[in-house]
């Protein structure tokens, strides 16, 4: 299923993590798209709430991996997500393009685990 998701949106899951999915996606927007995409879907086949965290920027790609920054902030956010949400930080809403049927509701500054400084987090949404 989540290869299914992020191939439709333009991205691709580079590696599984035990229960966890890290993707790569060459756009920030398609990435929340694919987010929201599991968000809903996941829950519908008997499986438990995913969370998604996301951040975008530069990252280093060696022997079809990716690592850097970019990386470990978005796992930093994943980790702070609660389940059936989508959290961004705000590099990914002002790389992001309009979203039609998305919206963003900011959640602050937050401290995370390993950053010098609070990133400020919003979470995705399906506007309706």
């Amino acid at each position: 299923m989540v290869h299914e998701f992020a191939h439709r949106r333009g991205g691709r899951a580079v590696k599984l993590l035990g229960d966890g999915v890290m993707f790569h996606f060459p756009e920030p927007g398609q990435a929340v798209r694919c987010g929201l995409e599991l968000i809903d879907r996941i829950p519908r086949v008997g499986l438990p709430q995913a969370r998604v965290g996301l951040h975008s920027g530069p990252v280093v790609l060696q022997d079809g991996d990716y690592f850097g920054g970019t990386v470990n902030i978005a796992a930093r956010i994943t980790d702070y997500a609660r389940p059936g949400k989508v959290l961004v930080s705000d590099q990914v809403v002002a790389d992001t393009d309009r979203l039609e049927a998305v919206r963003f509701e900011p959640v602050g500054p937050v401290s995370l685990k390993g950053l010098s400084a609070p990133i400020t987090l919003f979470t995705a949404v399906h506007a309706d």
